[in-house]
């Protein structure tokens, strides 16, 4: 199948993903109905036989918003039957509904409108990563997926820690609880808290207060634990990738945990077909308003904002007083031709999602697929 545009041959089915039933709706190319089933995860071969039916799998592309845990089984029975699969960004169907004059919300409806918009803004979809991955690209990307998204938690989590240990901690021992330790929060400082704190038996006020932040210390340092093992597991799969060596290795500033995040939102970098293509779906690439002789370009504030942060990270680290000075140069050229610090810091990102793009082309070193 020419998967580079929709043609008169195509059909789109559109799914709308649940967690017990889904319902899928087949559009022709000019948006005309050809077929709605509304199905689950104990019957998906009557799903599968169904797409089949409607014309040739060849010129049959399975649209769907992007799945996460409960649309998973679907994929894989997709993937298996060799079925063509695109994902479809939400930010794109809730538009399409909002845009809409009939804004009426059913399973049906919702997904004829993930069809439409395949139909309409098909450059803007992309391949599943489950039918053009590798299979270990895929087991890569998958495993890192999970232990970040757990890590994101604990590092929130711990946040939420601290700043409530500061507010009991200045409760307790007023404005100059922290002066004198380093940090305070380091393994001296919570052993003192604890010592300190642990002596307060008699019940009253001061007491409970005592107990409310010791209680905070322990889950802060279980937190803390969990956060570390959680990071060596992302080093033990990272290792073992040469996507996340290779860029952990090439690119100034961008560390395990950093390439780990890339590599997981990406899963293989056949999914785009230019570094374009990649930086706007980082949401890196300025988009542009013009009309008549005017022209100016204004932030994208879409896009795959994980990933805009994966390189917001390492941008911010080559700016360094100990950054990379190819990355301070550039930055600083920026500035000097009248950017604001903001925007330069913009521009700093779309060349790392170039080189980004170009050392996992070298590290793949096949032929993107679009």
């Amino acid at each position: 199948m020419n998967t580079s545009h929709i043609n008169q041959h195509s059909l789109v089915v559109g799914v709308d993903v649940h967690k017990y039933s889904h319902t899928a709706v087949a559009l022709d190319p000019w948006g005309k109905e050809r077929g709605m089933l509304d199905f689950s995860n104990d019957n998906l071969p009557v799903f599968t036989s169904w797409v089949s039916s409607l014309g040739e799998q060849e010129n049959t592309i399975v649209a769907l918003e992007d799945v996460n845990c409960y649309g998973v089984h679907m994929v894989r029975a997709l993937v298996s039957g060799g079925f063509h699969i695109r994902y479809v960004p939400a930010i794109l169907t809730e538009r399409e509904r909002k845009c809409s004059t009939k804004r009426e919300k059913s399973d049906a409806v919702d997904a004829k409108r993930v069809a439409k918009v395949m139909l309409t803004k098909y450059e803007e979809t992309l391949p599943a990563r489950e039918s053009i991955a590798g299979k270990e690209e895929l087991l890569t990307a998958q495993s890192l997926d999970l232990l970040l998204t757990e890590r994101r938690d604990l590092v929130r989590l711990k946040t939420i820690l601290k700043n409530q240990l500061h507010g009991l901690l200045h409760q307790h021992y007023g404005d100059h609880y922290a002066d004198a330790f380093k940090k305070p929060f380091n393994k001296e400082a919570v052993a003192f808290y604890e010592s300190d704190l642990s002596i307060l038996d008699v019940p009253n006020e001061r007491s409970i207060l005592a107990a409310a932040i010791l209680r905070r210390l322990k889950r802060l340092s279980f937190v803390e634990g969990q956060i570390t093992d959680i990071s060596k597991g992302i080093k033990d799969v990272g290792e073992g990738s040469l996507a996340v060596m290779a860029l952990s290795e090439e690119l100034h500033g961008c560390g395990m945990v950093t390439a780990a995040s890339i590599v997981a939102e990406l899963t293989t970098i056949r999914r785009f077909s230019t570094r374009d293509h990649l930086a706007s779906y980082a949401g890196v690439a300025p988009t542009e308003h013009s009309s008549g002789r005017k022209e100016r370009l204004h932030t994208n504030p879409f896009g795959n904002r994980r990933l805009n942060a994966a390189f917001h990270t390492i941008a911010l680290s080559q700016i360094a007083i100990k950054g990379d000075p190819r990355g301070r140069e550039y930055y600083a050229r920026k500035v000097k031709e009248g950017k604001t610090k903001l925007w330069a810091l913009r521009c700093l990102k779309r060349q790392i999602a170039n080189r980004v793009f170009r050392i996992l082309s070298n590290v793949t070193k096949e032929p993107p697929l679009t």
